[in-house]
Order: structure tokens, then sequence, then C-alpha cells
């Protein structure tokens, strides 16, 4: 899908189009929950904290009705004058219904100027194994799909003011030097 092409999709075909690239791709060639007995699909240990992943435009219709395994609750993080939905899981989630955030973890989007980057979640840093290698240590074919995805994303101007939102708000949690791509 070219950039052109992508300019004339919808928020939500934009969204749907990220995560159908991102659905048979995972960090490693292996299953990487099995090094960390999947830390990042585990509840906080904090009672004062709730750990989750923060959906993308759009993504909250996705999970309207999706049982007992997960919550939707508002975050501290508002856009368009709503707070950001934070899904967060009560127990393994069935894999096909993973949020775009998941799909994407250990990397996140980073807006430096007028262009979008990749980079190591520094939220990551605590949980995933997989942070101290970086992102050369990821799948090359994981790191791809991720910069596909993203690119779609980037040229829908909602996704696009979200993104530039979210580099925002990881600007809080940037006490390490960028790993750009």
């Amino acid at each position: 899908l070219s950039f052109s092409e992508a300019m004339h999709m919808t928020t939500k075909e934009a969204l749907l189009a990220a995560r159908g690239l991102l659905e048979q791709v995972t960090p490693l060639s292996t299953d990487c929950g099995a090094l960390c007995g999947a830390a990042c699909c585990q509840d906080s240990p904090d009672e004062d904290s709730v750990a989750g992943m923060l959906l993308f435009p759009e993504e909250a219709p996705l999970y309207a009705r999706q049982g007992a395994w997960m919550e939707l609750l508002p975050s501290h993080l508002l856009f368009a004058g709503e707070p950001v939905p934070l899904l967060t899981c009560r127990m393994p989630c069935p894999r096909p219904m993973r949020p775009l955030a998941c799909r994407l973890f250990p990397l996140v989007p980073f807006v430096k100027g007028d262009r979008l980057t990749v980079r190591m979640d520094l939220r990551a840093r605590p949980l995933c194994p997989l942070y101290s290698s970086g992102i050369a240590g990821l799948s090359p074919a994981f790191v791809s799909a991720v910069k596909s995805a993203l690119r779609l994303l980037w040229a829908d101007p909602v996704h696009r003011e979200y993104l530039c939102l979210l580099t925002e708000h990881l600007k809080e949690y940037d006490f390490l030097a960028p790993q750009d791509l």
C-alpha cells in the first residue's frame, strides 16, 4: 500500500490495516513471552497503578463487548477533549483481539519534528528482556511490519495528531537517549 493510497483511507480503515499488518508477526521468531512469563500481559503488581495499553483512535469500539478478559478505563491522557481509553487485561486475551499498542510492543512510534520514527518503548525497560538488545535484537520482519503499520497511520490526519500527542506523553518517560531507526 502506498502513502497516497493510505491517505484515502478513513481513520478506522487505517487502524484496521495497521492492526492487520501486525497480526502474524512478533518481536522474535519464537514466542518472546516464554522468556519473561508474558510480563507485558500481566496486570500491575502495584495496587495503586493500573497497567494497560492506550488505544488508538477508532480502536475502542472494537472492545465494546469483549467479555471478562478485559476492561476499558479512561486514562489521564486527553485526545480531542476526551480521555484516551486504556485497555487493561484481567486474563490472557484472545490473541487476535490484541490492541495495536500490544502488537507494536516493545516498539513505540515517536515523532521528531515532522518525521515519524520508531524506537524502543522506554516503558518496556523494567519488564521486557528484549529491551536491552534494542531494535537490532528484534525480528527484521517485525520491525518492517511496525514501520509499515505506522506509515499507514501517519497518512491519516487523526492518527497523525494522536501520534504527536502520544510522543509528548512518552517524553515524560524519556530518561534514556532515543533509539531511533
